[in-house]
């Protein structure tokens, strides 16, 4: 098995995504048939000339978009010459929770880069220090939830900098991770609102509140970044748009 093309170093592209289109289009041609072993990554890193870590992005995306299929300790194999039809979860934080029209307004009143605790280390499990952002929400004034957002800084390198208060945070982090979110799981839950955020919202210690987390995983099924959202019961409209995608 013979690559013939070669990856453009002044191109803008990136180096991943170039491998990911030459092995792709390997499939589609029928170069690689279907079941085949493909190259390992150490013949790929050599092939190409870069590192175990762009192979890696290049083939974790092409597993994810079912054209390989990983078997332990056998490798990598052609899985489909097509890509499978998925479904992606498309969402806009203001108009899911508080319904089309309405604004939030954001106050950072927390911006620091620490160690992962409690929540945020349970769902950060890669270790290493995150960027820890705590907002107040209002809207026309009124109190309605506090937010708190973490993100890898090693995985997301140039997140510190970010101007969250304006940015969305799914793009702020798409911007700039080297691995993209592949998938975002949100978890709906209620919560008993506790200290400094049953205090902001008007609400008694230990009052049911809606809890709304997030967590924006890459193609290798590693945590980039999680959110968790608490706030008053009776004004949130969460609503999902599902779209085939490819």
């Amino acid at each position: 098995m013979t690559i013939q093309a070669v990856v453009d170093r002044d191109s803008q592209q990136k180096l991943y995504v170039q491998i990911y289109g030459i092995i792709k289009r390997k499939i589609e041609h029928g170069d690689w048939l279907v079941s085949a072993l493909i190259p390992s990554e150490d013949e790929l890193c050599r092939i190409f000339n870069v590192s175990k870590a762009t192979v890696r992005l290049a083939v974790a995306d092409l597993v994810k978009d079912g054209y390989l299929k990983r078997q332990q300790g056998k490798g990598t194999f052609v899985k489909s010459s097509v890509p499978h039809l998925g479904m992606t979860i498309l969402t806009r934080f203001s108009e899911d929770v508080f319904g089309s029209g309405v604004r939030l307004d954001r106050e950072i009143i927390l911006r620091t880069v620490t160690e992962p605790a409690g929540e945020a280390a349970r769902y950060m499990r890669f270790g290493g220090p995150v960027l820890h952002i705590r907002c107040r929400g209002a809207v026309s004034g009124e109190p309605t939830c506090v937010e708190d957002l973490f993100a890898s800084v090693s995985l997301v390198p140039g997140i510190e900098d970010a101007d969250l208060s304006k940015n969305a945070f799914f793009e702020a982090i798409q911007e700039r991770a080297p691995r993209k979110i592949a998938k975002v799981i949100q978890t709906i839950d209620i919560v008993k609102t506790k200290g400094d955020t049953a205090s902001y919202l008007g609400m008694k210690d230990g009052a049911p509140s809606v809890g709304i987390y997030r967590m924006f995983i890459d193609a290798e099924d590693v945590p980039l970044a999680f959110t968790k959202l608490v706030g008053k019961v009776g004004r949130y409209k969460v609503q999902n748009e599902f779209e085939r995608v490819r």
